[in-house]
Formats: structure tokens, C-alpha cells, sequence
């Protein structure tokens, strides 16, 4: 759990560095061409310092595209989805996939979905409608959509990883999945000349940040995956948005009401009982 912890704060702190960057002229392309191309630069070293050659291309390298193909389709949707919604509410249903990673891994046969999973699930989702300071209003139909697409296809990448490319090592499989994120948005910002560089050394800041705690995150997230499994993982990662509100609050000076505070007991709490009672099964 310490691991999957440390994947969260990554991935929290990502996020936060991410408003310093987009508020100072940086574009969601740019992030996501920065972030994934950071990635697959750090695990190449890791790999090399490993000894593990990247080339010839093993036989499974095929099954790879698909993670990454996923991966983009998630980042792609996600950010369609905070154009049109508030981004409380895109959050909010983005993270319906620990629910439909706990159903996936059940029809597969890699988990049982247990009452025990049910109810830590429910209770974290709970919470993270508090943290998120989620109001009842209309929404825009499509913004739901996208933000759905997006829980599926990381869904889809959690349960699948495991079962792809078996025969790879994590590190090497993580590796053909973050290049072929790259390439994806490399070849799109080349097509259409859409980088937009930090306007201040501020931005320049924040996109470093968010690159590299990106890049310490995902990393951490897909090689851990096939050692704890899809389940625990998605559960574990709904502490992510409580770790973002919380560095928001000591980073950037954000007040926390008492109703998100209240939120974010509930998500550690649901997350910690789960991983004991899955102790004590």
C-alpha cells in the first residue's frame, strides 16, 4: 500500500503543478507530449541501467499499443469532459472506474467482487463528493460522456495490463506503453503545431513539475499494477484527489472547508479498512 500511496501523492502533486502551468500559457497538448515523453526518456534509462534492450521489438510488443492507445484515449477524454463540465463533476464521475475496475477484474475471474469491496468503494466515492464540493446542477450530456469514456479506458488499461503482453517484463511493457503515448501526441502536436510553451518562469515551473511527478507517478502506478492487481490499485488511487486538495492547501494557500475535510476522512478510512479486512480474509 506504501507503494500505490506514493503513486497518489505523485499523481496528486502532478495535478497541482499542472494549475501553475496552465494558468501561465501552457496547453493540455503540451503537458500531455511533455509528461509522456519524460516517461519513456526515464524508464529507456531504467531499462538500459537494467541491461534490457528495447530492440528488436519482442513478438508482444503489438499487445503494448493497445495500453498505450487506452492511456491516450483516457487523457484525451478526460480533458474533453473538464471543457464541458465543472471540473468537480468531471472528476466525480472519472472516478466511477474503481467501480467498474472492481466489476471487470470480477467478470475476468482476477477478483471476487465482495460486499467488502462494494462498501469500501461506495464509502470512498462518498467522500470524494465531499472533497470535490460537488453541487446538484445541469450538466452537459456530452461532457458526462467524455468523462465516462475516460473511467472506462483507464478501466480497461487496469485490468488489461496484467493480461497483455504476459510474457514482458513490467518495465519493458510499461516502457512500449508510455512510447506509444508519446508517439500518439507527439505526431498530433507536430500536425497541427500546437505547443504552447510556459509564458513565465512560473509556468516553466509548474510544467517541469507535473512532468516529472507525472512521469514518478505513471511509472510507479503500472509497475506496481501486476503485483497488488487491478482491484487494490483502483482503490488505493482514490486517495488522489484527497492528496491534490490537500497540496493544494499547503502549496498554493487553498481553505479546506470542514465538509471536504469530512470527505477526505471518509476516503482514507474507506481505503485503509479495506486493506485491513483484506488482511484479516
Amino acid at each position: 500500500m506504501l507503494g500505490l500511496f506514493c503513486v497518489a501523492v505523485s499523481l496528486g502533486a502532478g495535478h497541482v503543478c499542472a494549475r501553475l502551468a496552465f494558468t501561465n500559457g501552457v496547453n493540455i497538448l503540451t503537458a500531455a507530449t511533455v509528461r509522456s515523453l519524460l516517461a519513456t526518456a526515464l524508464l529507456l534509462v531504467l531499462l538500459r541501467l537494467r541491461g534490457t534492450a528495447v530492440l528488436p521489438l519482442p513478438r508482444e510488443f503489438k499487445a503494448t499499443l493497445v495500453l498505450g492507445l487506452l492511456i491516450a484515449v483516457q487523457t484525451l477524454t478526460i480533458q474533453v469532459a473538464v471543457s464541458l463540465l465543472p471540473v468537480t463533476i468531471a472528476l466525480l464521475v472519472f472516478y466511477t472506474y474503481p467501480f467498474f475496475t472492481g466489476l471487470g477484474a470480477a467478470l475476468l475471474g482476477d477478483a471476487r467482487f465482495s460486499w467488502r469491496l462494494a462498501a469500501a468503494l461506495t464509502a470512498a466515492f462518498a467522500g470524494l463528493a465531499l472533497v470535490l464540493g460537488v453541487s446538484l446542477e445541469p450538466v452537459h450530456p456530452l461532457g458526462v460522456a467524455a468523462a465516462l469514456a475516460a473511467s472506462l479506458a483507464f478501466t480497461a488499461a487496469l485490468v488489461l495490463t496484467p493480461r497483455l503482453a504476459p510474457g514482458l517484463s513490467a518495465p519493458l511493457r510499461t516502457f512500449f506503453m508510455l512510447a506509444t503515448v508519446a508517439t500518439i501526441f507527439s505526431a498530433v502536436a507536430a500536425g497541427t503545431k500546437g505547443l504552447a510553451l510556459p509564458a513565465t518562469e512560473a509556468g516553466a515551473y509548474g510544467l517541469a513539475g507535473l512532468a516529472l511527478f507525472y512521469a514518478a507517478g505513471i511509472i510507479g502506478l503500472f509497475l506496481l499494477l501486476p503485483l497488488l492487481g487491478p482491484v487494490q490499485t483502483a482503490v488505493v488511487l482514490n486517495l488522489e484527489p484527497v492528496v491534490v486538495a490537500a497540496i493544494a492547501w499547503v502549496a498554493l494557500g487553498e481553505a479546506l472547508t470542514a465538509t471536504q475535510i469530512v470527505g477526505a476522512v471518509v476516503v482514507v478510512a474507506a481505503v485503509i479498512l479495506f486493506q485491513v479486512a483484506g488482511r484479516e480474509a
